[in-house]
């Protein structure tokens, strides 16, 4: 047995953390979780091949967030926070730079946050500024240009607003039998990053603690 699991481990390297990695459903195959492993890519979580991401060190993500979507575009020039199980649909922009008004080739920065639990619809764009507090749901094919930090809603329409309230008491936020950062485990994270889980905490926090 030692000696098949040995053929296993040489011909199929990380095989048995693929396994545990594959239970968090962050959709990544075994082929992607390798290329992270070997160092191929630099990228700590999912990307889809057709999914564009700038200045990546400037993106902070939770445990169990499915961003990395096709045709999506995250910017992190401003700083991108993302919280705790986020999920962003395909072909979804965020943006935390845009061009100045009067000079294209300026470029005004802001960050963005979004709450845990959130979801981001198909086709919508999150424009630099913008904070979305936990649980807020954003419609298929909406422009978010103001903020909605005290969350539990949908919001939809171009600009967004809001176009129903949740009851957070029916609310009842879950946990996966195994939580990554990306590809790496949380504990693992938690411990090597500990500066990156700090910076995303604490901008949580101010928006909770601009909504009491």
């Amino acid at each position: 047995m030692k000696i098949i699991k040995t053929i296993i481990g040489v011909f199929i390297p990380f095989l048995s953390e693929y396994k545990c990695f594959s239970k968090a459903k962050l959709q990544a195959s075994y082929v992607e979780f390798l290329k992270f492993k070997i160092g191929v890519s630099k990228i700590y979580w999912p990307v889809h091949k057709t999914c564009t991401v700038a200045n990546v060190n400037k993106i902070y993500t939770g445990v169990n967030c499915l961003i990395g979507r096709p045709g999506a575009y995250l910017q992190g020039a401003g700083e991108l926070y993302i919280g705790n199980y986020v999920q962003i649909a395909p072909n979804v922009g965020i943006l935390t730079a845009n061009h100045d008004l009067y000079d294209q080739r300026v470029s005004n920065i802001n960050k963005v946050i979004i709450g845990e639990y959130s979801w981001v619809g198909m086709n919508s764009v999150i424009l630099p500024g913008v904070s979305l507090g936990t649980r807020t749901i954003v419609a298929a094919g909406s422009i978010v240009t103001k903020s909605f930090p005290d969350g539990f809603c949908v919001i939809g329409g171009n600009p967004a607003k809001v176009i129903k309230q949740l009851d957070k008491v029916q609310f009842m936020p879950w946990k996966d039998e195994v939580e990554f950062y990306g590809y790496i485990p949380k504990e693992v994270f938690e411990r090597n990053y500990p500066e990156r889980v700090r910076k995303l905490e604490n901008e949580l926090n101010q928006l909770n603690n601009k909504v009491l």
